[in-house]
């Protein structure tokens, strides 16, 4: 698949153009219509006739006699030259007014009274409908007999887009410095380029000399094969920094050496000179370009300086920032306009990247604040242009994706950018930023933005951009331990590709398959992993004009190796393993077949070598469950997510394997979707033991009161489903995964719900793309006449050894404080428990601490971490429950009055409970209570019973502090004579 062309700031031509045509819009507002007039000309001497001269005398005096810019007689016509001269008198008219179509005929009008034309040509900012240049070219051809050409905003902003022509609108429209346009062959246009400059030297003053060395510069500053060029290109470069250039192309050129310098040898100290020269006359730059320009070379200046390659005081730099910032507050603050204000904001955003003084905090909200109000400037601003923005989003991902704000700016950047410019760009947009999410392994946010774009593009004329958007997906689903959701993507993917009539579609069907293939053998489905490997493997042949050559093709060499490796294992587990491999092989050509044979009995593969202790090691490592594991009269699948132990059993056939596997998938996928949440999950056993159903599916937890931290569930899942009722069977797939989740979550069910309900919506979404799983698993079973039952009398690899598997960081268990935890609160309760805790029992609780068998358990209690307040609590609950007793059926009032009555009272001497009453035991027994009434504090709560008590303190150490939050109290329990 070809990829898309992009320039190096990674905007395609279409994305410059509307740059370009952002800042044309921008020419009006503060009347540049002689920077409009000069690009005019610069542009036609360009792209249509040599043979210019500019009028003489301001336009508003009518010194040129209405016309802007004319052709003069060429005389003789020497080389290439003649190719674009005029034979005869052209006439050339401009205008950046807004009402265009009266302001044209008087300008014609204007242009003729001053002689003859043989052709004019119009250059105006605002854009004119097809059919009203056509009304407006026949009204000039009737009435003057004279041909019209008319070039509007949206033609201009194409043509400068070019890369000859570039400079013109750099040098007229003040272009940020890190725009440049793109060449449609790198290799081809450097070489020329690279020619074109050997012993020349630069005209100091052009500005398209500059911009062809700039070129030059940026292509041997980032690419490998034109880094020998580097110091050839400085030097071109800074014959512009000498003292006769003009001063805005000495800044460009100091703007571009410096970061050459910093990007391409990792030193920038020697340029400090140049940079002090940069910002010495800051004050002086005001157009948008050039403050954005500053803000730029200031972030490099700072990570220059952060990486040690710019020796300064960092003072130096904090004080232009601050001369920065300054300039920018009063600009935004002054903006007669939201074009000239939403670019500013944009500017400052950037800056607000940097602290404003050394050691101070980034102000990345400041950043986002600047960002929300672009976007509402640009709302109304219809030229804005977002595509950049958009593409600069995309490049700051890896930096800022993981803020809070971050998600809501890019939907509502893509929102804009569909409307302004349709959907698919909007949805390109997207692409870009799933993939600099999966760059920096935010896989999360990834897989997020990848489904929506594999959602957009399911259309016949995206389908190559769906198939490696889905490509993408299934890779970062198989890097978070998600097997079964990674299959579903790649079946789905592979399916397409098999349906499609499109050949560069259809060519993604062995990759695909090979994708799907990894996640079989990630999952531990080694015998499903050969057969979907021999699909892609013949998809492969059937596609590749030179398939299965090792350095075309690497990925293939890989694959086979993997499958070695498996049979490697396969023989040293036993000849009954064996034998199934081989089985599965006798469907092989025999070529590839004896390729894997041999390979496997390599005496240095892993599998051969060490102990099987040893070896199974390295199979946890490199495995998301057993291997082998689809042997058997039962398939039994494990994984971790969120912190929980996930398992589900089924029978071993066909039609119940394909239902169970897309149940597993539904919910790994979900899962994902809501790993972004603090559910607070506490981290227990999940077992589903599903079966097949005909009619309504039923879900039943089991009794799980004896076996702590385990929850068992049958689950039936319907058997086949009408294509109408997809909406039925998407219920029906995720209505039992909210109940589980609320069996294990501690938050109250209303909250959970509420937290929950927008990504599990969202999951929905994701699941039966193009078809249900179960009918991708049985197109790609049925296939080459694979048996349709599993043998039954091997079972999966090594069931006496524990496997632990792996779980991915993203999917962990969350850290840190919890969602409804507050440390002033934590701080001003344990103060108030002190205070109500003492009164009520500090009596008791000094006499259990005078006693000895009682104090060696508060001993032992606080040598454990417990503070005193917790220790306190658990004396005040026991004293509670002796001095007011409360029946198992009290109602909630009673309870209340108890709890009331109980810290209300005032202990003293006479009144303080005896400690033989107080048994430990007792003590012993009600220190779960106060683990549960603590919970409650922070509204929370355990809803399934079998949850043990050190699991639950586990998560209150860990989330809620306890063991950590205390205050300064009174050494109640004497701790200082132990």
């Amino acid at each position: 698949m070809d990829p898309v062309v992009t320039s190096p700031s990674g905007l395609t031509p279409v994305k410059l153009a509307s740059i370009i045509r952002f800042h044309l819009g921008e020419l009006s507002a503060r009347n540049g219509h002689h920077e409009f007039e000069n690009l005019c000309r610069h542009l036609a001497r360009a792209r249509i006739y040599r043979n210019i001269l500019p009028a003489t005398g301001p336009v508003s005096a009518g010194g040129d006699q209405g016309r802007d810019f004319e052709t003069y007689s060429a005389g003789v016509r020497i080389g290439l030259f003649d190719r674009r001269v005029s034979d005869g008198k052209a006439v050339f008219l401009c205008s950046i007014e807004k009402r265009i179509e009266a302001k044209i005929k008087a300008d014609v009008n204007s242009a003729l009274k001053g002689g003859k034309a043989d052709e004019i040509f119009y250059f105006c900012e605002s854009n004119l409908p097809v059919g009203r240049r056509h009304a407006l070219q026949d009204w000039v051809r009737k009435t003057q007999d004279v041909p019209l050409e008319i070039f509007d905003g949206t033609a201009i902003a194409e043509m400068l887009s070019d890369r000859d022509v570039f400079w013109i609108a750099q040098e007229f429209l003040h272009i940020p410095a890190e725009i440049v346009p793109a060449a449609a062959d790198q290799n081809e246009w450097y070489g020329k380029l690279r020619e074109r400059w050997s012993g020349r030297t630069p005209l100091s003053a052009s500005a398209a000399d500059f911009a062809e060395i700039k070129f030059g510069l940026r292509r041997a500053t980032r690419e490998e094969d034109a880094k020998p060029d580097f110091l050839r290109w400085i030097g071109l470069m800074e014959r512009f920094t000498e003292p006769g250039s003009p001063r805005h192309l000495q800044r460009w050129a100091i703007y571009e050496i410096a970061v050459a310098f910093l990007r391409g040898k990792s030193e920038m100290t020697s340029q400090l000179p140049r940079l002090r020269d940069f910002f010495s006359d800051l004050e002086d730059w005001l157009a948008v370009a050039d403050m954005k320009d500053a803000s730029v070379l200031l972030v490099y200046a700072f990570g220059g300086l952060a990486l040690k390659h710019l020796e300064t005081n960092p003072a130096e730099l904090f004080a232009w920032r601050a001369r920065l910032q300054s300039l920018l507050d009063r600009e935004i603050l002054g903006a007669r306009g939201p074009g000239r204000r939403s670019t500013l904001l944009d500017a400052r955003a950037f800056l607000q990247l940097l602290p404003e003084m050394e050691g101070g905090p980034l102000l990345t909200d400041r950043a986002f604040d600047d960002w929300e109000l672009m976007l509402k400037d640009a709302e109304v601003t219809p030229l804005f242009p977002i595509a950049e923005f958009a593409s600069h989003l995309s490049k700051m991902t890896g930096p800022l994706g993981r803020h809070p704000r971050f998600s809501k700016l890019a939907e509502d950047t893509d929102a804009l950018l569909a409307r302004r410019q349709g959907p698919v760009l909007a949805t390109e947009s997207t692409f870009e930023r799933a993939r600099a999410f999966y760059k920096a392994d935010d896989l999360l946010q990834a897989v997020r933005d990848l489904h929506r774009v594999q959602q957009r593009w399911l259309t016949g004329d995206s389908m190559v951009a769906f198939q490696q958007a889905s490509y993408l997906l299934a890779t970062s689903y198989l890097e978070l331990g998600a097997a079964y959701a990674a299959k579903y993507v790649a079946l789905t993917a592979a399916f397409v590709a098999r349906a499609s009539d499109d050949q560069e579609v259809a060519r993604t069907a062995p990759t695909m398959l090979f994708r799907a293939a990894d996640a079989d053998d990630t999952a531990g489905n080694s015998l499903s992993f050969f057969r979907l490997l021999l699909l892609g493997m013949l998809a492969h042949v059937e596609h590749d004009a030179d398939p299965l050559d090792d350095d075309r093709h690497p990925d293939i060499r890989a694959q086979l190796g993997q499958a070695a490796a498996l049979r490697g294992l396969a023989a040293r587990a036993g000849s009954s393993y064996l034998a199934q491999v081989d089985a599965a092989l006798s469907k092989w050509p025999p070529p590839l077949r004896e390729t894997i044979v041999q390979s496997s009995l390599d005496p240095d593969g892993f599998w051969a070598k060490g102990s099987w202790d040893e070896t199974w090691s390295k199979i946890e490592e490199s495995f998301a469950d057993r291997p082998f594991g689809d042997l058997g009269a039962t398939r039994t699948i494990s994984w971790r997510a969120l912190g929980v132990r996930w398992t589900a059993s089924f029978a071993n056939v066909p039609g119940t394997v394909a239902v169970a596997e897309e149940t597993i998938a539904t919910l790994q996928i979900a899962l994902v979707a809501l790993a972004g949440l603090d559910l607070c999950l506490l981290p227990l056993k999940v077992h589903l033991n599903i079966t097949l159903c005909r009619k309504a599916p039923r879900v039943q937890v089991r009794d799980g009161s004896s076996v702590k931290n385990s929850i068992t569930v049958d689950m039936e899942v319907r058997r086949d489903f009408p294509e109408k009722q997809v909406k039925r069977w998407i219920v029906d797939a995720f209505v039992p995964i909210m109940g589980l989740l609320s069996l294990i979550s501690l938050l109250p069910k209303d909250r959970l719900q509420s937290a929950i309900e927008r990504d599990l919506q969202e999951a929905a979404g994701r699941v039966h793309i193009a078809r249900p799983y179960r009918e991708l698993y049985r197109e790609f079973t049925d296939d080459q006449g694979f048996e349709r039952t599993a043998p039954a009398d091997t079972a999966p690899l090594a069931l006496d050894r524990r496997f632990e598997g792996q779980e991915h960081p993203l999917l962990a268990s969350k850290t840190g404080p919890g969602p409804t935890y507050s440390k002033a609160e934590a701080l001003e309760r344990i103060q108030r428990r002190y205070e109500k805790g003492i009164a009520c029992v500090g009596y008791t609780a000094r006499r259990l601490a005078d006693r000895a068998d009682r104090r060696e358990l508060l001993v032992q209690w606080h040598r454990e971490g417990l503070r005193d307040w917790e220790i306190l609590t658990i004396i005040t609950n026991v004293a509670a429950n002796l001095r007011h007793p409360v029946e198992d059926d009290a109602t909630e009032a009673h309870v209340a009055e108890a709890l009331r009555a109980t810290f209300e009272f005032v202990e003293d001497a006479d009144s303080a409970l005896d400690p033989n009453l107080i048994s430990v035991e007792l003590l012993q027994r009600f220190r779960p209570v106060y683990q549960t009434t603590y919970l409650k504090t922070w509204d929370l709560d355990v809803h399934f019973p079998a949850v043990d008590e050190k699991t639950l303190e586990a998560f209150l150490v860990a989330r809620y502090g306890l063991r950590s939050d205390d205050v300064e109290h009174p050494d109640i329990f004497a701790w200082a004579r132990q």
